[in-house]
């Protein structure tokens, strides 16, 4: 009955029973042993049950030294040091040699400037040279610059690598606001400019407030990219920047009926409102009564409605594989009607419905947001903004980085807010969550000189990454996110800003955390 019932759900002991199941009951040992391969090659050990799964694959021949070695890459870039000794003892003496170089440049990158550490310049030796590039090129551009002068041609290493390389190379530059930077980048030829290229060339201008060179630099954009919404933005404020008012306007115009980030922007430039363009999602209702039947969809809300978010999660994605698009549709709307916000923040994004505002940007746990608003001294839009940003309403999210619940804390970040042990099952309590994570905003207001955009990357970065990124000299808020240099916090202060607009008019909120956006100034000092 397993076995005829089993689907994947993305959970290795399931997997493991079903392809020992399968093998006992005839199946081709080739046919089961090249789907085990992928379990195996695993950074962290597997469970116990698929030992013996393991241990006939393993006798089969399976397990030779270059699958070893592979693995045992994979331990040592994720840094899981326990599995190394028992990965090294199943392979060949050259890749022994190999494993060692491994550990060592993930242990420590800089390795790679020494003399004699590479001995054979082949391509096993190649990737490990790469990695060690690719760790060090945005802390030490220039002294990777040297060494790949050096080095790079002993490796023979491929045209595409070398142009993949140079534009690391140059954005790395253009980051640490190297003199040369821009220069760099505008070398790069059109088929190596992509969104890294593009961002980093705008910000280099805009850094400076250098209006024509933002201007040269847009012209310079393959044209593609010159219709790109920061782009557009940018150029208006270029545009404004040089005294040209008239054409500056009409481009803010154009911009700010889009419901997005740089829309919002522009409307502020303007003193114009926020614009939602809400258009509700209207699904058959013959359709919900079709799906009202669906098993998979049944168990789902049956697991959501106990709490057993991670098992729920799986049934609506084995659901949702089979599905159209329009039938997706009708699911997400079916479980916001549920209260399970996150499936459709999700499936409208999958399937690029993205006007209907209220399911995309619902309002889960409202009065205990107003409370803990109101308790803390933070915007209601503010927190609803972080928790869609975090956890899309997942109470039971958790990160790679160790962080949990709405808003997303680290168990070490709550205790020190709180004063006291906080763990991370108490984490996964919304009323608990939601309030040491509204004291955190206001503890880092504090600390940022009450400057929110300075706060919200301080949320998602830390205070003293933040501390390094301020200007020589004082700058308008939206040029600063642009030349934040973390991607990821750099997108996350573009959400929280855009999310917060949003919560803003859907609660008919008079005060804004980020109130006119353009008018906050970023200091050189906190």
């Amino acid at each position: 009955m397993f076995i005829e019932n089993y689907q994947d759900v993305g959970d290795t002991k399931l997997a493991c029973l079903n392809l020992s199941w399968l093998l006992e009951n005839g199946e081709s040992e080739k046919s089961i042993f090249s789907k085990v391969t992928p379990y195996w090659l695993s950074a962290t050990s597997q469970p116990k049950v698929c030992d013996p799964l393991f241990e006939s694959w393993k006798t089969a021949g399976y397990l030779t030294s270059e699958v070893a070695l592979e693995r045992l890459i994979l331990a040592v870039k994720a840094k899981n040091w326990g599995l190394v000794p028992y990965l090294k003892k199943q392979l060949n003496k050259g890749d022994i040699h190999l494993a060692s170089l491994w550990v060592d440049v993930v242990k420590q990158p800089s390795s790679i400037f020494d003399d004699n550490f590479f001995f054979l310049y082949n391509s096993a030796e190649r990737d490990v040279f790469l990695y060690g590039v690719r760790r060090l090129v945005f802390s030490q551009p220039e002294k990777i610059s040297e060494v790949w002068l050096e080095k790079a041609a002993k490796f023979n290493i491929s045209p595409k690598l070398q142009q993949q390389h140079i534009r690391r190379l140059a954005i790395s530059y253009a980051i640490s606001q190297h003199k040369d930077g821009l220069e760099f980048l505008n070398r790069l030829p059109d088929e190596s400019v992509d969104e890294s290229v593009k961002q980093w060339r705008l910000a280099s201008t805009i850094g400076n407030l250098d209006w024509q060179g933002t201007l040269n630099t847009i012209t310079s954009l393959p044209e593609k990219m010159q219709k790109d919404l920061a782009v557009v933005y940018w150029k208006a404020r270029a545009l404004e920047g040089i005294g040209d008012i008239e054409n500056a306007l009409v481009t803010y115009h154009e911009l700010a009926q889009s419901r997005n980030y740089y829309g919002f922007l522009a409307a502020n430039r303007l003193g114009e409102p926020t614009r939602l363009r809400h258009e509700p999602l209207v699904v058959d209702q013959q359709d919900v009564i079709r799906f009202q039947q669906q098993p998979n969809l049944r168990r789902a809300f049956e697991l959501f409605k106990l709490g057993r978010g991670n098992e729920a999660r799986k049934e609506w994605n084995v659901l949702s594989r089979g599905l159209s698009d329009k039938d997706k549709l009708v699911v997400a709307k079916m479980a916001h009607d549920w209260g399970w916000y996150s499936r459709p923040i999700f499936t409208l994004a999958e399937v690029g419905h993205l006007n209907d505002v209220e399911l995309r940007f619902p309002l889960p746990y409202k009065s205990l947001v107003f409370d803990m608003a109101k308790q803390n001294n933070v915007e209601p839009a503010l927190l609803f903004a972080i928790a869609r940003r975090e956890s899309s309403f997942m109470a039971d999210a958790y990160s790679s980085a160790g962080a949990a619940g709405l808003m997303q804390l680290k168990p070490s970040t709550a205790s020190y807010v709180a004063k006291t042990k906080i763990n991370r099952s108490q984490l996964f309590d919304p009323d608990k969550n939601v309030q040491l994570g509204s004291h955190y905003w206001s503890y880092l207001m504090e600390r940022t000189n009450q400057n929110p955009i300075l706060t919200a990357a301080a949320y998602n970065a830390g205070l003293r990454k933040v501390s390094s990124w301020l200007p020589e000299k004082e700058m308008p808020a939206d040029a600063w996110i642009e030349t934040i240099p973390y991607k990821e916090t750099r997108n996350y202060v573009k959400a929280v800003v855009a999310y917060s607009k949003v919560y803003e008019k859907l609660l008919s909120q008079d005060n804004s955390t980020f109130g006119e956006i353009t008018d906050i100034r970023i200091l050189p000092a906190l």
